[in-house]
């Protein structure tokens, strides 16, 4: 009986370690930089949307200005639509004093600007040789009126 036991439970450890290496999906970490106006940006959100039909979508908290998507929750080859928010520190969830109770607070001002969040127009191609870093220079419009 003992040797049974034995068997069963390499036999339950090969088969747990074989599929933590195996993804049938063959989705890939994604890691990168985000930066806003040449300075990592302290702290966001970043997601990637298939474009394609792909049966995979993705996201990672952004801190000091990196962020990593681990394999398990990567993605596979093909095109994303990628939105990054990030929240102007100070804003949000304050009640107006004019508002009625059981009005929910304000949401937080955007740090990005629109074509990288809610009408994003940024897209990544992961192909299946790489790369799986991507870099992200987000460049805001007070930004580019203050150089005129």
């Amino acid at each position: 009986m003992p040797f049974f036991r034995l068997t069963l439970t390499l036999a339950v450890l090969a088969a747990f370690v074989g599929g933590c290496r195996h993804d049938p999906l063959g989705r890939h970490a994604i890691s990168g930089t985000v930066s806003v106006d040449g300075t990592p940006l302290a702290r966001g959100n970043i997601s990637f949307q298939p474009t394609e039909g792909q049966p995979t979508a993705g996201g990672a908290v952004i801190t000091a200005g990196k962020f990593s998507v681990p394999r398990d929750g990567g993605l596979v080859v093909g095109k994303y639509r990628v939105s990054i928010n990030a929240p102007v520190p100070g804003t949000g969830g304050k009640i107006d004093e004019n508002s009625l109770p059981g009005d929910p607070p304000a949401p937080p001002k955007e740090l990005i600007p629109a074509e990288w969040n809610s009408v994003s127009t940024q897209f990544i191609e992961l192909k299946k040789q790489g790369p799986f870093a991507f870099p992200f220079e987000i460049t805001t419009k007070s930004t580019a009126s203050k150089s005129k």
